[in-house]
């Protein structure tokens, strides 16, 4: 009897070992611009699931592997309904098995599942939650609890996908968001059936973004469909006391060629890339506004914290802001040093605001440069990273 119970045990173990395996091959990282979000394998041809408002509207996407290395992919499907989007790598590779879709039961009412997605630094990341209420006379779905990613599948036991977490109806979400609504495995499914062909059949696909309301494209710079009128899935709740400040920093970023609404990570805030000179690497940079909408505030990483030669660091950074970096200021956010200015709101054109966005990405890749150089310390060109 005894024998018995360790054979059994060690064969559960082998097998939960083996879904585990299967599982951190094909959990991605999908990255662009300014964006992470996590997404999963679902068809043999590489196709990738992800969440719609966790990714943002990127054409060009990098899929990270386990092993970390990008394999270039585009976007060709969208259902911004549904809040998802399918991304197929540019050409034919082994990113990795597919997970399977569990065809039946249904999701049950209580069954726990488990949510996989990744984290810089972690990797593969588990979540235990559970199905705590079943969608009734509104479309498919259910809602888990406690929370998980965006774009994250769930798996049953035997790690097949119950469904993946997306963005609530009607909700916009910030960048690394969360959430409790499910699509369903069957709903997947669906969506997945017309893209299960080759990839030079599917490469050249542009997709196309339609109002959940009226069905009609809409424009991605607008926040309101111009057919029906109604708020748009990015949308964010509307602030008559930001209001006109919203509008100068939409103007003004696209005076320097970025659409707002592309870039937006959450209420207040705005993260995008910008190349200081044709020739330099491309650093992000985040803009963002106060509550009030009187202030704004533009910042840059430039490096990480070095490990040594500390106080020789920090005397130069204090001489910085002292003697040579004028109205801009160098300060340390977390485990990196970061550039930045701060603007009042008031008096600010958007020609203004884009030279300043300019003065900030030059001035940070000058001091990247100094900064790495005389201390050794990591360049940064993105926050966390």
């Amino acid at each position: 009897m005894t024998n018995a119970l360790v054979t059994s045990s060690h064969s559960e173990l082998a097998i939960m070992q083996e879904h585990l395996a299967r599982t951190q091959r094909a959990v991605v990282t999908l990255r662009a611009d300014s964006r992470r979000a996590v997404g999963w394998i679902a068809l043999l041809n590489g196709a990738v699931l992800t969440s719609r408002s966790a990714i943002g509207y990127p054409a060009e996407i990098a899929i990270e592997r386990e092993d970390g290395l990008p394999v270039a992919g585009r976007v060709v499907s969208v259902d911004v309904t549904r809040d998802v989007t399918i991304v197929v790598p540019l050409e034919v590779t082994n990113l990795g098995a597919p997970l399977p879709l569990r065809g039946a039961p249904d999701a049950r009412l209580g069954e726990p599942l488990t949510a996989v997605s990744t984290s810089p630094g972690h990797g593969l990341q588990l979540t235990s939650t559970r199905i705590a209420r079943l969608h009734h006379g509104r479309g498919p779905g259910f809602d888990i609890d406690p929370p998980a990613p965006l774009g994250a599948a769930l798996l049953d036991a035997d790690g097949r996908v119950v469904g993946m977490v997306t963005a609530a109806p009607g909700k916009s979400a910030e960048a690394n968001a969360t959430g409790t609504s499910a699509l369903p495995a069957s709903t997947l499914g669906t969506l997945l059936d017309a893209l299960d062909r080759p990839l030079t059949e599917l490469r050249d696909r542009a997709p196309i973004y339609r109002c959940p309301a009226c069905d009609d494209p809409y424009d991605i710079g607008a926040d309101r469909c111009g057919t029906c009128g109604r708020a748009l899935p990015h949308a964010f709740t509307p602030s008559l006391g930001r209001a006109s400040a919203e509008r100068l920093v939409r103007d003004g970023l696209a005076s320097i060629g970025v659409t707002a609404n592309r870039v937006r990570t959450g209420p207040t805030s705005w993260r995008f890339p910008l190349r200081p000179f044709s020739t330099a690497e491309a650093c992000h940079l985040e803009l963002t506004l106060d509550e009030e909408g009187q202030q704004f505030v533009i910042r840059s990483p430039l490096v990480a914290l070095p490990t040594a030669n500390h106080e020789p660091f920090y005397r130069f950074l204090l001489t910085m802001n002292d003697q040579t970096t004028g109205d801009l200021a160098v300060s340390i956010t977390g485990d990196h040093v970061a550039i930045g200015s701060a603007e009042r709101v008031e008096g600010c054109v958007p020609d203004t605001l884009a030279s300043r966005i300019q003065d900030v990405a030059r001035a940070a890749d000058e001091y990247r440069r100094t900064l790495a150089e005389t201390f050794e310390a990591a360049p940064r060109y993105e926050p966390g990273l």
